[in-house]
């Protein structure tokens, strides 16, 4: 694997319940030993900013540890830590990173993400392959409200918005959400601002349009329904096709964020076993757990 290549395939404590989800994610899948030769010493992973960091963080330690060299998790580190090359590796999400680098960037499919991503980045830093994990901006209506409107996807709730009051937390806001709505012809009756997962709930009840990410454990209830967004090409699909529509909301992969020429081959091959085990219901879970006992 080469970094910057198009992808084939949560300060101070750390919780015993993250290393364990971190453990769990990793044992079983350890890359094996391509090479003989030493690795970096000195590894620090920071965790970034938001409420999962600390679990990427530890996520991406412990694949790294079992290639055999020493690593510790930095809580703050984050994007400013990795400027100043105090940490060596910080998890994030495509979409917010490339929001970071190129705040202008118009691409919302996961591979055009990815890609403006890595030109984007300064060149002493890199990115390995995404993982199938995402915390994506996503609407969601209750059952009732759903049904009185007669809509099941973002481009049909476009015109009813006018309709409706949004609901949206700070991880929709962070994502770029409330500006592609608005870019989608979406404008909302009002804007509210809640807390979490539990407070969209609650507005939904009311009528509201609810605005969270993916990897909100809220998405599990029964009582709500997630509209659904264009989807993201496969891999080598021809984005100029004219029935090609790129989704509304940017996708929001997790990805690792490091410093370039540090890791040999064992240790990229090891960030890869993330990218091909990790899924956004793994990260709803953590997420769960993180919120009834943090």
């Amino acid at each position: 694997m080469t970094t910057n290549s198009k992808r084939t395939t949560r300060s101070g404590r750390t919780l015993a319940a993250t290393a364990a989800i971190a453990a769990a994610a990793v044992a079983g899948c350890a890359s094996p030993v391509l090479d003989e030769a030493p690795g970096p010493s000195g590894v620090v992973v920071g965790t970034g900013t938001g409420t999962d960091g600390g679990l990427l963080a530890q996520l991406y330690a412990g694949a790294l540890r079992r290639t055999g060299i020493d690593v510790t998790v930095r809580d703050p580190g984050d994007l400013a830590a990795l400027d100043a090359a105090e940490v060596t590796l910080v998890p994030g999400y495509t979409g917010r990173l490339l929001r970071h680098f190129d705040p202008s960037a118009p691409q919302t499919d996961a591979e055009d993400v990815f890609t403006a991503l890595g030109r984007a980045l300064p060149t002493d830093l890199t990115v390995a392959d995404y993982a199938t994990a995402q915390d994506r901006a996503v609407l969601v209506l209750s059952d009732a409200t759903a049904a009185a409107l007669g809509v099941t996807g973002v481009d049909e709730i476009a015109g009813r918005c006018a309709e409706l009051t949004v609901a949206a937390t700070p991880g929709f806001a962070a994502t770029g959400g409330l500006e592609a709505l608005a870019a989608a012809g979406c404008v909302p009756a009002a804007v509210e601002q809640v807390a979490d997962a539990d407070a969209v709930r609650a507005a939904t009840d009311r009528g509201a349009l609810g605005a969270l990410t993916t990897a909100s454990p809220a998405l599990v209830d029964a009582g709500l329904v997630a509209l659904a967004d264009a989807p993201d090409r496969a891999p080598g699909e021809d984005a100029t096709a004219e029935d090609a529509q790129p989704p509304v909301f940017a996708a929001q992969n997790v990805v690792p964020l490091f410093r370039r020429d540090v890791f040999g081959e064992r240790q990229l091959d090891a960030l890869s076993v993330i990218a091909g085990e990790l899924t956004t219901a793994d990260l709803a879970v953590a997420d769960a757990w993180l919120g009834e006992h943090v």
